[in-house]
């Protein structure tokens, strides 16, 4: 047609050929375009998809997406909640209050995955990046260095290859990637279905929280979006159909608090899903890489699905950057599936605990867990503590018996750390500020430098925002120079 803009062409070469433009492909292109890597990003899709699961972001992929410049218009689209809550119909059992945490997003954001999906893509577009949409991967074989991809056009039915660096599999459950790398997937699936609803409804139920409601029915959790819309996640049986407008009603009527009055007005989405736990053997098979759903899948129960995905694809990222520039050894790449597969691993054990105690359906169990759960949420450091853990702040690479952030641990982030993908020395009181940022003018890359008047010892931290390194304050300025080194011999380093 004259005057139509020409469909772009698929490079034939690149850095880091990423496979599927979910919320973690999008994320990890974005990191790698603001750091300068060339890469390419395919999706067989045409666009977003419209039935995703994932319905809450948390403060730790809040922080993690602000430095890529998606946190605040993401934020501007969701529904910031103070807490998740479990209730037994009008009984409140637990809380785990989000907005006491040391973190610039105190708070559960509650918004669709394809609104996530949305704000990426359109964030990738501003810094000058974009998706091949309907090119679906063929085949994968390793070369040396890097990969050979064929990548067929569905639109025009072209097949073209494409040399790659690097590959990472943003491609699901389904990953072809990982079928491509004959990766084993061992897992099983538990023994519920789970339905995902999207509607209207006037509600008269708490505020402010995603709510998870234990009943004998089953669970049924239940987040507010935007304006009257609303969004359930329900235990349902093997053969139940896609939820109408009365299925739905009847769901908040038995398993919701009475007293909120719902009425269900116009349903928008139905889905309907086994709950599969499933973890890749390993994350990194010579130059390609497992990210999200094509390395873990389990249980929605605590909203970490998403995160968890985004987690990795920030990890990677900037790894991949060092690397691909030379200030890192390649070695620092193995750390991608030595730091993440355990933390799935520690995950997937969490979310089974989670979901067993969600989907309690024996009287005398459910009050034992009600009273256990009451209890335990009078504890303060426990509240705290099970909010550090949903919210992934808690993650760590590491860590120490010692003070903490120790290495690995994460560093909230404080002013004066840097913007955006970055490096930061933070230091403690009387680390002499002068000697500091003389050592960061020469270091191997750019350092952010500031002060943290509640520090234990100066540390250097990471642009995913775990401490590469520590040092005691009389020692600080000696960190710019050891992080040469860590690079080339990435890894725990002592004091």
């Amino acid at each position: 047609m004259s005057g139509s803009r020409p469909r772009p062409v698929l490079p034939s070469s690149t850095d880091v050929l990423i496979v599927g433009a979910g919320p973690t492909g999008l994320a990890l292109a974005s990191a790698l375009r603001i750091q300068g890597i060339d890469h390419v990003i395919i999706d067989r899709a045409a666009d977003n998809a419209v039935h995703s699961r994932a319905a809450a972001v948390h403060a730790r992929t809040l922080e993690s997406l602000a430095t890529i410049g998606a946190a605040d218009a993401l934020v501007a689209r969701g529904r910031p909640g103070r807490s998740f809550t479990a209730r037994d119909g009008e009984q409140q059992v637990i809380t785990t209050p989000f907005d006491e945490l040391d973190t610039p997003y105190p708070f559960v954001l509650a918004v669709p995955q394809q609104t996530t999906e949305e704000v990426l893509e359109t964030r990738l577009g501003e810094l000058g990046g974009q998706v091949y949409r309907r090119h679906t991967l063929l085949a994968l074989d390793e070369l040396f260095p890097g990969t050979n991809a064929l990548v067929s056009n569905d639109t025009t039915g072209e097949v073209r290859a494409v040399r790659a660096r690097y590959v990472v599999g943003c491609d699901g459950l389904h990953s072809t990637v990982r079928k491509q790398m004959d990766i084993p997937f061992p897992g099983h699936a538990r023994p519920h279905n789970f339905a995902l609803i999207e509607f209207t409804m006037e509600w008269g139920g708490p505020e402010g929280e995603i709510t998870f409601f234990f009943s004998p029915a089953g669970l049924l959790a239940v987040s507010h979006l935007q304006g009257e819309t609303y969004r359930v996640v329900a235990l349902v049986d093997d053969d139940t159909p896609a939820p109408d407008a009365a299925a739905v009603q009847q769901l908040l009527d038995t398993r919701g608090p009475s007293a909120a009055g719902a009425r269900v007005k116009d349903i928008s989405m139905t889905s309907t899903w086994r709950v599969l736990h499933r973890i890749a053997d390993t994350f990194s098979k010579g130059p390609v890489f497992l990210v999200g759903d094509a390395a873990h899948v389990h249980s929605p129960v605590g909203a970490q699905g998403m995160n968890t995905g985004l987690q990795d694809a920030f990890n990677l990222a900037w790894k991949l950057a060092a690397v691909i520039k030379g200030t890192a050894a390649p070695e620092l790449l193995h750390t991608y599936d030595s730091e993440r597969r355990p933390m799935a691993q520690a995950l997937l054990a969490f979310a089974a605990q989670l979901h067993d105690i969600s989907t309690m359906s024996d009287p005398d169990s459910i009050g034992l867990r009600n009273d256990v759960l009451s209890a335990t949420g009078r504890i303060p450091q426990m509240r705290t503590w099970l909010a550090n853990r949903l919210a992934q702040l808690s993650v760590t690479y590491g860590g120490s018996d010692g003070p903490k952030p120790g290495v690995g641990d994460r560093m909230a982030p404080r002013p004066g750390m840097a913007e955006g993908i970055g490096w930061s020395l933070v230091l403690p009181p009387g680390a002499d500020l002068a000697a500091a940022e003389e050592a960061a003018g020469s270091a191997v890359v750019p350092l952010a430098v500031t002060r943290d008047e509640g520090l234990p010892h100066a540390v250097l931290v990471r642009p995913d925002g775990h401490v590469a390194l520590t040092a005691p304050a009389a020692a600080a300025a000696t960190l710019p120079a050891r992080l040469a080194h860590w690079l080339d011999h990435p890894g725990p380093h002592p004091h």
